[in-house]
């Protein structure tokens, strides 16, 4: 599905560019992108999973496999059901209150609602971004080093996507700039 992390309208606060010619395969392309480099397939929606099973670990916490949580339906330990008083959730993990996930193998089922329908306007600039630079990328023919877009006697400043390798780098530079990845926590 097309535009959920940003609108025709947020794109075209950044380039006046006729509404018709923004595809919605750019979209699709660049929320894929997004939803992989922040490690949320979900994200811009939300989806219901059922069943996600994990190793208990001797840890009051448990990593889910698809973050962010929207929200956490059930939580079963060796078949038994948790109350919601037993449970904390955060962000991308659960955390038990007055116990811990018991070592075991298999032996946790989650179920839960990943994703999250709350986008930042820092994400909203990134899609944006990116699909302002596909369409500058169509409109020079796929033209990346010839002489009509590149300045061969630039020697200070910074260099423009022109001179870079292509149109995944420029992508992937919006990305690594303005989306920063959750960072791991080590318990």
């Amino acid at each position: 599905m097309a535009w959920k992390l940003c609108s025709k309208e947020d794109v075209l606060n950044i380039q006046p560019i006729p509404k018709s010619e923004l595809e919605d395969s750019w979209s699709e392309v660049v929320e894929a992108l997004i939803r992989q480099h922040l490690g949320t397939p979900y994200l811009g929606s939300t989806q219901v999973i059922t069943g996600e099973i994990h190793n208990g670990d001797g840890t009051p916490y448990m990593r889910v496999k698809s973050p962010p949580i929207y929200a956490v339906s059930a939580i079963r330990i060796n078949g038994a059901s948790l109350l919601a008083t037993e449970f904390v959730v955060h962000n991308n993990y659960i955390q038990l209150v007055y116990e811990l996930f018991p070592r075991g193998n298999l032996n946790v089922e989650i179920d839960y609602t990943s994703g999250s329908t709350d986008i930042g306007s820092v994400t909203k600039l990134a899609a944006s971004s990116m699909i302002v630079a596909i369409f500058n990328y169509k409109k020079r023919f796929g033209a990346d080093a010839s002489i009509k877009w590149s300045n061969p006697d630039k020697e200070k400043g910074e260099s423009t996507p022109n001179q870079d390798l292509g149109l995944t780098e420029h992508l992937t530079s919006i990305m690594k700039q303005l989306l920063s990845r959750p960072v791991p926590r080590v318990y």
